[in-house]
């Protein structure tokens, strides 16, 4: 039976990077994508230039390898630096350039704030090219799991269990101490004593350690430290399993589910609604537009806040309770608006009674409601257990969750669209992308993670939706606008834009930009 053979492999081929790399590769259209970008006016840094060794890397030359690699799903450092030396598309890419894991980590370490830049940049470049039109913005949080195990991630109720834990196994020592000093002589007293007295010292020093963490733990805003990487917290990825991690907040557009920005939220999404919505309204510059998120966002004084900013909240309403066989529920009472009063089931009137500020990040203001009529009620013992009778509590943001919650009531079809439109990214970053951990510690670094893939993925999408030879004409466009007149008068002579004029001008912008 006859295999085939494959050639020789001392067999030299006169073939360059140009011709191994197909014409319709993604590792093009990224070389055209962040020659078009105005590197230096997004704040990308050069490495410090040191009287010895090697020339440092352009920024334009490592941002294209990381772009190449977050689509291709291999962040580390040095599988990044290894496809330097094995993916000819890479090798193409940097023009044979080889840089090491740690310039990699330095470059992706020292431009966070360039890096999500970009992302503002490429955004409203997208709106520029109607592929964004801001009317209808989804948010949503994933969790993803941080560089920290869950056995280093302590809270107060944890860190009280390990001393108390500690503090039975002292007794238990000073037991055995009782014990061999009533039973054992000479040198094996002395031994069996030090033996334990080390031990004991030991369990003091754990002590010692686990309230320094109880400290940290009180003084923490959310009650919890974590010792590998202090900005990772216990969060529940799904079905109450938890984990240490990050909420990475994602807002998109549903026009073609880009993803407009990125950011750490909290442990749970409750107070990032506000945040969300301010970071959106900048980078799209649009003031007005809905806002489209589930119910782990409803939060009234959220609700509020995010409405006197000009959006129209869609926010799913917490699930009703069951209603109990007997007594009366908050919704059984009518509010009457006109003189602030309600009315219960029975036909009292319940004026306001006091007034009092509640909240933490938003504070607000909660009236509450009470009537005189409550002692002689007949049906009291079925609507409160409390001596001083029923009260109602109304807080000052209720008539912006009662609005939200008639949107949702009469546009639920509106709704449904969320998930579609939000989760779209989630599922390609996670799953064939493999972002649904981290490899970096720190908030910065983390997002900034997550801030190249969202690039990628949006460069991605304006390939599927464009085509191919439509995205690279138009980011052809964009290079000549970075060019000096002189350029610029040159290539509108000619009636075609060739590669090679790209490649000259591509050239003479690296060359000024070193000698810079």
């Amino acid at each position: 039976m006859h295999y085939q053979q494959g050639s020789q492999r001392e067999q030299v081929f006169m073939t360059s990077l140009e011709q191994l790399v197909a014409e319709d590769s993604f590792a093009r259209i990224i070389d055209l994508f962040v020659d078009a970008m105005p590197i230096e006016e997004l704040g990308f840094k050069h490495a410090k230039l040191n009287k010895e060794g090697n020339t440092p890397y352009h920024p334009r030359d490592i941002f294209k390898l990381l772009l190449y690699a977050y689509r291709n799903g291999f962040r580390s450092s040095s599988k990044i630096a290894k496809a330097c030396l094995i993916n000819v598309e890479v090798m193409w890419l940097m023009k044979g350039m080889r840089p090491s894991a740690r310039t990699v980590n330095y470059f992706r370490s020292q431009n966070t704030k360039a890096i999500e830049s970009a992302n503002r940049h490429f955004v409203k470049l997208l709106k520029q090219w109607k592929l964004v039109d801001g009317k209808t913005i989804a948010v949503d949080g994933t969790k993803v799991r941080g560089q920290n195990s869950y056995k280093n991630n302590f809270n107060a109720k944890k860190v009280q269990r390990h001393i108390d834990y500690l503090d039975k196994k002292m007794g238990d020592y000073l037991n055995q101490e009782t014990s061999i000093n009533q039973n054992l002589k000479g040198k094996k007293k002395v031994e069996a004593l030090k033996t334990l007295h080390d031990k004991m010292d030991n369990l003091v020093s754990r002590e010692q350690r686990f309230e320094d963490i109880q400290d940290q733990c009180t003084e923490s805003q959310d009650g919890q430290v974590s010792l590998t990487d202090p900005d990772a917290k216990a969060v529940i990825l799904h079905r109450n399993i938890v984990h240490v991690g990050y909420n990475i907040q994602t807002t998109v557009d549903s026009q073609n589910n880009m993803i407009i920005d990125q950011f750490c939220g909290g442990i749970t999404d409750r107070n990032d609604l506000g945040i969300a919505v301010k970071r959106t309204q900048s980078i799209i510059d649009k003031k007005q537009f809905d806002l489209l998120a589930d119910g782990g966002y409803h939060n009234g004084a959220e609700i509020a806040y995010v409405e006197r900013l000009g959006v129209k909240p869609f926010i799913s309403p917490p699930r009703k309770r069951l209603q109990k066989q007997e007594g009366y529920n908050k919704q059984d009472f009518i509010f009457n608006k006109s003189d602030n009063t309600y009315i219960c089931p029975q036909g009292n009137t319940m004026t306001p009674l006091l007034k009092f500020k509640r909240g933490v990040k938003r504070r607000y203001t909660v009236t509450r409601y009470a009537t005189d009529q409550c002692s002689s009620c007949p049906v009291r013992n079925i609507c409160t257990n409390n001596k001083l009778g029923r009260f109602i509590e109304r807080p000052s943001h209720q008539d912006h969750v009662d609005r939200n919650t008639n949107r949702i009531t009469k546009n639920k079809d509106y709704y449904r669209r969320r998930q579609a439109i939000v989760e779209h990214p989630f599922g390609t970053l996670k799953r064939q992308w493999h972002m649904d951990h981290t490899l970096l510690h720190g908030k910065e670094n983390v997002i900034t993670e997550y801030r190249i893939a969202a690039l990628a993925y949006n460069l991605c999408r304006s390939l599927s939706i464009l085509g191919g030879d439509e995205l690279i004409a138009r980011l052809k466009a964009l290079i000549l606008t970075i060019f000096d007149s002189f350029y610029t008068q040159i290539l509108h002579r000619s009636l075609q834009l060739r590669f090679i004029d790209i490649q000259i001008i591509k050239h003479h912008i690296y060359s000024r930009s070193q000698n810079a």
